[in-house]
């Protein structure tokens, strides 16, 4: 049997984690008040990056011009820059040798970074000159959940108050409610995918982030090739590369996604390739994999990665993998990406 417990307890802490962090950094907000920016340059990689682009539309809504950038293209790009662009870093553990470059230049440059972080003493939060530390605790593995979870509320935060608002709430008992009825499902699905070559998921706009995520958590936790697209850009060529052993999922959220997921599903279903989708609207609609009792925008994006990252614990495990070590315990380390690498 392969310890699953771990995992387990990342993602149930997201229930507490969450409105934790929603207080936490409405806190802060309100201590540093960041003035409106008219270009927003959101830095940061891995699962930080997949938060960021989930909350783009949301910091665009007030009218800014809004980049999503990781941290190597940020530098590239950095001496174009106008002195007024606002810089967002987000790492969640703080060690992502790049992003505190990123940080470090944002600040030497004389330009307004913001630096979102989960450790107040990593390398970025000493680099910081202005931070906002998420109150998680902990989290040394490598497939990130309540970091992710936290960074999707802080940016929440961030958006809202960007705009002059109150950002929204959501309790413990919705959240705890949702991530326990994702197992189930993705505990079925897992057994069904024992032999699969290869997962697709798609989403369009803010939940190409969410797609991004999922095919993340996927590959990291389970070594299953994984990719995501915008759901347009999956149907104009990619849905080739499906085999009769691989699956697409597609993230739906308002009725026309739905209509089109359903109508991709069963085209490719005659062609004996695997559709699901991930409804997050009210309306059931034909190969849904699950449809979840829906949390209000932003909080939706919890309901849309919880069953994932369920369904890469399931998968893994099936696998003889532990969750938190993932296929190649300490690559990351090893690949030199991070700060306390490996000599």
């Amino acid at each position: 049997m392969v310890d699953q417990s771990i995992i387990d307890g990342f993602i149930r802490a997201q229930a507490q984690i969450v409105p934790a962090t929603i207080a936490a950094v409405r806190r802060r907000l309100r201590e540093l008040a960041v003035p409106p920016a008219r270009h927003l340059v959101l830095v940061g990689s891995g699962t930080s990056l997949n938060a960021l682009t989930v909350a783009k539309p949301a910091l665009e809504a007030g009218g800014a011009f809004v980049e999503v950038l990781n941290p190597g293209a940020f530098l590239q790009r950095e001496p174009v820059l106008g002195a007024e662009a606002l810089i967002v870093a987000l790492s969640q553990t703080g060690t992502s040798e790049t992003t505190v470059a990123a940080v470090q230049r944002a600040q030497d440059s004389g330009r307004t970074c913001l630096t979102i972080t989960a450790e107040a003493d990593s390398p970025i939060g000493q680099a910081a000159a202005t931070r906002i530390v998420m109150p998680i605790g902990p989290e040394p593995v490598g497939p990130k959940t309540k970091g992710y979870g936290a960074s999707l509320a802080a940016l929440a935060e961030l958006a809202a108050a960007l705009a002059g608002q109150v950002g929204q709430d959501v309790t413990e008992a919705a959240l705890a409610e949702l991530i326990e009825a994702a197992i189930t499902p993705a505990f079925a699905l897992a057994a069904e995918l024992d032999a699969v070559d290869g997962l697709l998921f798609t989403g369009e706009g803010r939940h190409f982030g969410t797609a991004l995520e999922a095919s993340l958590k996927i590959a990291e936790m389970t070594g299953v090739p994984a990719a995501a697209f915008p759901t347009e850009e999956a149907m104009h060529g990619r849905f080739h590369g499906l085999t009769a052993k691989g699956l697409c999922v597609m993230i739906v959220a308002d009725t026309a996604e739905r209509e089109l997921a359903a109508h991709a599903a069963g085209v490719m279903a005659s062609l004996g390739v695997r559709i699901l989708i991930l409804n997050l609207t009210d309306e059931p609609a034909p190969f849904d994999w699950l449809r979840l009792d829906r949390l209000a925008a932003p909080y939706d994006a919890l309901a849309a990665i919880v069953p994932v990252q369920r369904l890469a614990q399931a998968m893994a495990a099936r696998r003889g993998i532990p969750p938190h070590l993932m296929r190649f315990p300490g690559l990351s380390k090893k690949l030199g990406i991070k700060i306390d690498r490996l000599p």
